[in-house]
């Protein structure tokens, strides 16, 4: 069962990853990660996220 951000996630959306992974932070963060997409930052952690791809 895919978490509450996977349905925001890029590799989600991707089809990179099926949701399943229980040990992902994004899919276990209670913030909202399309939020933190967005602007970049991470209000878990306070720090910035960095991406390997364009996900645009």
């Amino acid at each position: 069962m895919a978490g509450k951000n996977c349905t925001k996630c890029p590799e989600f959306k991707n089809g990179k990853c099926g949701g399943e992974d229980s040990q992902c932070i994004c899919r276990n963060c209670p913030r909202n990660m399309g939020m933190c997409i967005i602007t970049r930052w991470c209000r878990e952690t306070e720090s910035e996220i960095f991406f390997e791809e364009n996900f645009n």
